[in-house]
């Protein structure tokens, strides 16, 4: 089960408003809007022992479950690419 969000810290004495801005500095437009808006539902099954060590592996990220997996998908589709994989 997903935990409430927190909510954003626009003070960013962390700096992690910078880290944002510069992970995102090189994304076309049409990328950006594509991550932005998600309204698309994913839907599978899986079992009892795989949900709960996605939903551990979340939370020590600090992630909802959802944004977990999209970011491991980034990741894989990153590496996919770079070997020639997919386009």
């Amino acid at each position: 089960m997903g935990r409430p969000r927190r909510k954003p810290d626009w003070n960013d004495q962390d700096g992690d408003l910078d880290t944002l801005a510069t992970a995102l500095r090189n994304t076309s437009g049409e990328r950006l809007r594509a991550i932005l808006k998600r309204d698309k539902t994913f839907t599978f099954r899986l079992s009892e022992m795989d949900r709960e060590t996605m939903d551990r592996a979340a939370k020590a990220m600090e992630l909802p479950v959802a944004e977990y997996l999209i970011r491991l998908h980034y990741n894989a589709y990153e590496a996919l690419k770079k070997a020639g994989i997919v386009e």
